[in-house]
């Protein structure tokens, strides 16, 4: 009732209405930039009970130095009446609670902020060590798979060299073009189906000019696939493992076909050879191509290999 009679037969003034929501704001923005924020900040690093301690005890002093504050306004603007204490008083009974009331809000939204920054700042880290250890797999397997290509390519070069030469010298060559190609690029950014396969092609040319006749290959793949993202080199270590598997134990001529589907954003490399030996389904080419995929596509069942009739058929999916 007290505090209802005060305000009752008070008289307000422009002052009222002006001056102190004018003088609130400012005080409450300059006591959260200059109290509540770096204590806040600074008991972030501290233990839950201790900070809830800390915090309590300085949503009290809040409050209290919040409206002292406040007061020096009517001090200043208004004339000293006989129950200027009885006026304080009451004010601080009608206010407090509301002053303490807005500091809890305050903390809760730093918290929920702070919450939220902690979370996204960890999502953050986690896929940068997500992305370092990918480039660092990707690098592992670079390493692995042109010394495995360089040794095999020279082996068929090798194998012509004395008998003819000019055949051994035209595989040099596209064997220099391919190491130029992997080298001078990127192996971490992924290439097109079209740059792909023109590696292919120099690849399949060398083994065509090793086996003659007796290795056929055929690329049927469309305009509208050579666009399709792959990673680089995938294919070659495939399309190396279907030739040298599949004339294991053969004496037909062997069929190398690649083909790729836009819609399902598939590529299978198909030969006619030996049968596939599941006990040695995935060697070290293969699993190789596994990984990559996997880091490429973020699934982990994006290459297949699988015998459909006479073909042995990989299959790559790029979705």
């Amino acid at each position: 009732m007290f505090v209802f009679e005060y305000f009752g037969r008070y008289e307000y003034k422009w002052i009222d209405y002006l001056v102190r929501p004018l003088a609130s704001t400012i005080t409450g923005v300059g006591l959260f930039f200059l109290i509540i924020l770096p204590i806040f900040d600074r008991t972030s690093r501290w233990n839950t009970l201790t900070r809830f301690l800390i915090l309590g005890i300085l949503g009290i002093f809040y409050a209290i130095v919040f409206i002292l504050i406040l007061h020096l306004f009517p001090i200043l603007f208004y004339e000293k009446s006989s129950d200027y204490k009885e006026s304080i008083f009451a004010f601080f009974v009608a206010d407090f609670h509301n002053v303490l009331k807005n500091y809890l809000f305050q903390i809760a939204v730093l918290f929920v902020f702070e919450y939220i920054l902690k979370e996204t700042n960890s999502i953050k880290k986690q896929k940068n060590l997500e992305i370092e250890l990918n480039q660092t797999k990707l690098q592992l397997l670079k390493s692995q798979l042109q010394p495995h290509f360089l040794f095999n390519a020279l082996n068929s070069v090798v194998a012509e060299i004395d008998t003819r030469p000019d055949k051994a010298q035209d595989m040099l060559i596209d064997i220099s073009d391919i190491l130029r190609i992997t080298l001078e690029s990127d192996f971490m950014e992924p290439v097109t189906l079209e740059e792909e396969l023109y590696i292919i092609e120099k690849y399949l040319s060398i083994e065509k000019n090793r086996y003659e006749d007796q290795l056929i290959y055929e690329i049927n793949v469309s305009d509208g696939t050579m666009g399709l993202k792959v990673p680089k080199l995938i294919l070659q270590a495939i399309v190396e493992n279907s030739i040298k598997h599949g004339f294991r134990g053969i004496e037909k001529s062997l069929t190398v076909r690649i083909e790729a589907c836009t819609e399902q954003k598939v590529v299978y490399i198909k030969n006619n050879g030996a049968k596939l030996n599941q006990k040695s389904t995935y060697r070290t080419g293969l699993t190789n191509v596994m990984e990559r995929l996997k880091i490429f596509t973020g699934q982990e069942n994006a290459f297949k290999i699988y015998q459909d009739d006479q073909w042995v058929v990989n299959k790559i999916s790029l979705k």
